[in-house]
């Protein structure tokens, strides 16, 4: 049987089990945070060698249906496997890996996943997996009122799964909005700051689901251009254009991240799954 406090997490994805870990921590709960880079040894025998070395008694909790949950269900024990996305919307297609990640929601003893959206490929394999919603630290990325200056800024990261719209650069071009495209290359520690000089905040359009970044950008009360607006672009840009829409939108993404997705609530919510296991 698990110790009833002692958790050992496998792997992370964006920061949500960073952001999760001190509210466990905070109800008592010992957690061993294992991670990897992904090198050949870091994700084969390095990783093995990492959960050899855990507690044997512990709950395991292991993100992505992949390598780490597969060694961790041989060596360990796959009490929750956390689906991320990518494992289950396109690995589990692949003819060389999509055998791990079926056996894995086979094996598990509880399937969580992140967005919504995921559930229509769990479910043939696990009809009673859980949706754990993203957590975001709503102290850290705090709300501010939307900037008065004429001069509007929008920032997009690149995605390897998609490319920006071909017309959106143009179309903000037009309405006189800075469009700021980067690569994810800032620390982590940063983005609160960074998102702070954004007045809006472009996620992507091929996933009908907002990414954790947007979640954070919404926290800080950024507007923003997402999946849902994508047949409507060039009317969406022009509604960004009226202020009194823009400080609307700021409280009221506020408000859907604080009730939905505040850490502290999803940590609770993580935390029943944990005691049903024990």
């Amino acid at each position: 049987m698990a110790n009833d406090k002692q958790i050992v997490i496998i792997n992370d994805c964006s920061y949500v089990m960073a952001t999760l870990v001190p509210h466990l921590r905070t109800e008592g709960y010992e957690v061993e945070l294992v991670l990897r880079n992904r090198s050949l040894w870091g994700k084969t025998v390095g990783l093995l060698w990492k959960i050899a070395r855990t507690q044997k008694k512990a709950l395991f909790h292991v993100n992505y249906a992949l390598q780490d949950a597969y060694i961790a269900s041989k060596l360990r024990s796959l009490d929750v496997l956390h689906c991320h996305g990518s494992d289950v919307r396109w690995t589990m297609k692949t003819r060389r890996y999509g055998w791990i990640v079926k056996h894995c929601l086979k094996k598990a003893k509880s399937v969580l996943y992140a967005t919504e959206d995921m559930y229509e490929y769990i479910e043939p394999f696990r009809p009673d997996a859980a949706w754990l919603p993203t957590p975001v630290d709503t102290m850290t990325f705090s709300f501010r009122e939307p900037s008065h200056r004429s001069a509007l800024r929008a920032l997009y990261f690149k995605h390897g799964y998609e490319e920006i719209p071909h017309a959106l650069p143009e179309l903000f071009k037009k309405s006189g909005i800075r469009l700021d495209i980067h690569g994810k290359d800032w620390p982590y520690s940063e983005m609160p700051g960074i998102l702070s000089q954004y007045d809006i905040f472009v996620d992507r359009f091929s996933i009908p689901s907002f990414s954790k970044t947007c979640l954070e950008a919404m926290s800080c009360g950024l507007a923003t251009i997402d999946y849902r607006h994508l047949p409507c672009l060039e009317e969406r840009i022009d509604e960004m254009l009226d202020l009194k829409r823009r400080v609307r939108e700021a409280n009221s993404n506020r408000a859907f991240v604080v009730s939905r997705h505040d850490s502290k609530t999803v940590a609770r919510k993580l935390i029943d799954v944990y005691q049903r296991l024990q």
